[in-house]
């Protein structure tokens, strides 16, 4: 039941971010190409490392590297999403300065 509740919460989100124009085919493209990165790179290497134990430090070096990619994903989002936000004080504001 709590996992019907989240679905429709995520459409609500997604709905209300197309509305405000935050979420455009631009911002789908570079997160489905996030998803497909972290798939493409760390479920091989797991099922390999599954396998073949030897292969600890690719394992390793994989999760590290697809943890750096989660923080610039992250700290990319945040600045776009405050960019925006400045964006839309500015140019609410403008309307004002000019009466």
């Amino acid at each position: 039941m709590f996992e019907l509740f989240k679905l429709a919460w995520d459409v609500f989100v997604l709905r209300d971010a197309a509305r405000k124009g935050q979420l455009n085919w631009q911002v789908w493209v570079i997160a489905i190409g996030f998803v497909l990165f972290l798939y493409g790179t760390g479920l091989p290497v797991a099922l390999l490392y599954e396998k073949h134990p030897q292969y600890k430090p690719l394992f390793i070096g994989t999760l590290a590297l697809d943890g750096l990619v989660f923080i610039w994903f992250m700290i990319w989002g945040v600045r776009r999403y405050l960019r925006q936000i400045a964006a839309g004080k500015s140019s609410a504001a403008a309307p004002g300065e000019s009466q």
